[in-house]
């Protein structure tokens, strides 16, 4: 393995970790600002059942949709940087 691939390697290692944690964070951040936003006393009726309507199909959307696939990206991410520090500690000079 060249420096390029294994510069690549942790390159793309990086941006899948950055990309799933970034995934993770809005998707929970705006899981909180619905719940924020359904703590205010003056909503109306309407705008109540709007915001819990949101609220409910972020929370299903997070549990079966984004925390997988975050899950997924910062695990192969993970796995991309390992490899490469692993690789370069193991080659013989």
């Amino acid at each position: 393995m060249t420096k390029r691939h294994i510069k690549i390697t942790s390159s793309i290692g990086i941006l899948l970790l950055t990309i799933g944690l970034c995934l993770w964070l809005y998707t929970d951040s705006v899981t909180r600002g619905l719940e924020q936003l359904l703590n205010n006393p003056n909503l109306t009726e309407q705008q109540r059942w709007a915001y819990e309507g949101s609220l409910q199909w972020w929370k299903t959307a997070k549990k079966t949709t984004y925390d997988l696939i975050s899950i997924i990206l910062i695990t192969t991410g993970l796995v991309a940087i390992e490899y490469t520090i692993i690789y370069i500690i193991a080659q013989p000079e």
